[in-house]
């Protein structure tokens, strides 16, 4: 599976479902771009392109760019001049890689912020048991004997570390 998708560390319920919706984007944009012979409908490739740069690899979303720039030349409106042709799939192409590098870039500082949080969350609930140790130590390990008295004692803090003694 790692082939397709994104390592975030995060299980992905149902994992093919991303790869289906894209692939089934590309197939009815391709087929909108096929149906409607007067304009370009190449923009609208962006919306499955966007999606497969926050699920998919970027290996994989960077060859999804060259299938979308070779459906849309195929199944496109006709370009009379092959230099026309040319200069739309070049600027077609650097677009869709423009879409695809920022999303995926943002995807990426997001799980990188994620990471470091979930690291200080680790490294404080550390320092906390620590502290809790530390707290325990301070108790008397025997409970004192002194004739004609009984004594006892309890500590149960709220959370992992409590400020009276």
């Amino acid at each position: 599976m790692s082939l397709f998708f994104r390592d975030d560390g995060v299980s992905h319920g149902t994992k093919w479902l991303p790869v289906l919706l894209v692939c089934g984007s590309i197939v009815a944009v391709a087929y909108a771009d096929y149906v409607a012979v007067t304009i370009s409908l190449g923009y609208l490739y962006v919306l499955p392109l966007g999606i497969s740069a926050m699920f998919l690899r970027r290996q994989v979303s960077y060859a999804l760019i060259a299938v979308c720039v070779f459906l849309h030349d195929f199944f496109g409106p006709p370009y009379v001049e092959w230099r026309a042709r040319l200069v739309h799939n070049l600027s077609a192409f650097a677009a869709f890689a423009f879409v695809v590098y920022f999303i995926q870039r943002y995807v990426s500082q997001r799980e990188g912020m994620a990471r470091e949080i979930r690291d200080q969350r680790d490294a404080l609930l550390k320092d906390v048991e620590l502290a809790a140790q530390v707290q325990r130590m301070f108790l008397p390990v025997n409970q004192p004997s002194i004739a004609g008295l009984d004594i006892a004692g309890m500590m149960q803090p709220a959370r992992g570390v409590g400020g009276d003694y």
